[in-house]
């Protein structure tokens, strides 16, 4: 059974590493690009923070997008836009400092938040996928809790 602690560390070091890679390519060959904006909810009504984590299928990159206040995203990259293909999406909480006391370092862990299930957290769980195309794509993703 995978825990939840390696589903947030292998998401986090899959941030770092989209972060390295997406800062390091060149703009030359990406192409037509798109980008993705929605809301997100749960069993219909916002999800007020997060992010929301895309992964190209194929070429392994991807991008990133803050949930605001009223549920709604966008995702692009640094360079404007996802290259175009289909994406694994995921949707993850936002990390929040932990102290662990007075002489331990801060150290940051996921938020709790039921209104993002742990299904919707990996991308081998999530079952969501979507196909980029050129210029604005709309998904509103809806999240419930399956029992």
């Amino acid at each position: 059974m995978v825990s939840l602690k390696n589903i947030y560390l292998a998401t986090v070091f899959n941030l770092c590493l989209f972060t390295f890679i997406g800062c390091n390519s060149g703009d030359s060959d990406r192409g037509p690009t798109g980008v993705l904006v929605g809301t997100v909810t749960f069993e219909g009504e916002p999800v007020t923070e997060g992010v929301i984590q895309l992964t190209h299928v194929t070429k392994g990159i991807g991008g990133t997008g803050t949930i605001g206040p009223d549920g709604t995203y966008k995702v692009d990259s640094a360079q404007g836009g996802l290259p175009l293909g289909e994406y694994q999406i995921t949707v993850i909480p936002p990390m929040v400092e932990v102290d662990s006391g007075p002489n331990s370092p801060k150290t940051e862990s996921p938020k709790q938040m039921p209104n993002i299930p742990p299904k919707y957290r990996s991308p081998s769980t999530s079952g969501l996928k979507f196909d980029i195309q050129k210029g604005e794509n709309t998904l509103d993703i809806k999240m419930e809790n399956k029992k």
